[in-house]
């Protein structure tokens, strides 16, 4: 049943990036061809007005045929998509992940108020016997709330810092337990690995406490879309730079994992990760990269700069089907690494 949910929920987040995509094009006039959720082979098929919509088998994506991207004998039609005024164009292309980060948005207002809005939470999992934590006095089912003073909130990974900072040194740890706030002191040590720490298994969570009005849960969900935009955006940054490595990479295969995952334990997590996945897809399909709709971008822009002139149908045609294939060869190397990760563990 999660991978179902999980599979739900990917169909969910394309068709509504292409139905971007869709009403866009009939708004300022560009004919659509063809409106298909996912890949390969049809399940479902229905012509309507001149538009054939599909539904594929494989749920990795989707598409929005539009006259005279692949129709070079149309070029003198005034409904073809190179026809059109350059403002209309660069809508059809951003109206795709203008979609998605409106359906991260509206996901968070229904989550926030039908569930609350998120408290973070730090807890304790498991205490290693004999390591620092024990001796400390840290029990499982304690709640972290601040390590030396610095509160746990968004940033879970102030524990960690703090922990690896203070080598033989001692640390303060305030923790909640049965209601009750209790203050205890722990000194890290290297462990076997090697590695600076306390001998805990720790477990972020959220917690969701309803609160607030209609009004003020929705202005918290514009502002949360915007923090999860800006997360996302950090975190292909440092994918780019090497800060995130390939191992922490993960594709299909490990979104559909967790996607099932957060379905099983509750409504609440699943949308959540509905929306954080919604900003994903935004984000990425705005980068500059060939065969993207930031790469399509990239081309309109340069038509803009160059004052009306375009680079050659076949010339952009040639790039994004390399863009293609690089996008292809890399979600078959990480769909790979992510199915050897389930066997192996």
């Amino acid at each position: 049943m999660n991978i179902v949910m999980a599979l739900l929920a990917l169909g969910f987040l394309i068709f509504i990036h292409e139905l971007g995509h869709y009403w866009a094009a009939r708004a300022t006039g560009v004919r659509v061809e063809e409106f298909a959720v996912g890949f390969g082979p049809a399940i479902f098929k229905h012509e309507q007005n001149g538009i054939i919509y599909r539904l594929n088998w494989v749920p990795l994506g989707g598409y929005v045929r539009m006259l005279g991207e692949d129709n070079p004998e149309a070029a003198a039609a005034p409904d073809n998509f190179n026809n059109r005024p350059l403002a209309a164009r660069v809508l059809v292309i951003a109206a795709g992940v203008i979609m998605n980060m409106i359906g991260a948005f509206l996901i968070l207002t229904l989550l926030f108020n039908v569930y609350g809005t998120p408290e973070p939470q730090l807890n304790i999992a498991n205490v290693v016997a004999g390591q620092p934590a024990e001796k400390a006095g840290l029990l499982p089912g304690d709640r972290v709330m601040a390590i030396n003073d610095k509160p746990i909130n968004e940033n879970f990974n102030v524990f960690n810092e703090e922990i690896r900072a203070h080598e033989n040194k001692p640390v303060e740890i305030e923790v909640l337990r049965d209601g009750k706030t209790v203050e205890l002191t722990a000194v890290p040590q290297k462990n076997a690995q090697n590695i600076v720490a306390i001998g805990v298994e720790i477990r972020p969570e959220r917690v969701y406490i309803r609160s607030g009005d209609f009004m003020a849960n929705t202005e918290y969900a514009f502002r949360h879309t915007g923090e999860i935009t800006m997360m996302t955006v950090d975190g292909f940054k440092q994918l780019i730079t090497g800060a995130v490595s390939f191992n922490d990479l993960g594709g299909p295969v490990e979104i559909i994992r967790i996607t099932g995952q957060a379905s099983e334990t509750g409504m609440q997590h699943f949308l959540y990760i509905v929306a954080l996945l919604s900003v994903n897809l935004a984000v990425l399909n705005i980068m500059p990269f060939p065969a993207l709709d930031g790469g399509r971008l990239v081309f309109l822009f340069l038509e803009w700069i160059r004052r009306g002139k375009r680079v050659s149908v076949e010339r952009e045609a040639s790039i994004n089907f390399i863009g293609i294939l690089c996008l292809l060869t890399l979600m078959v190397l990480v769909t790979f690494k992510d199915v050897f990760k389930i066997f192996t563990q």
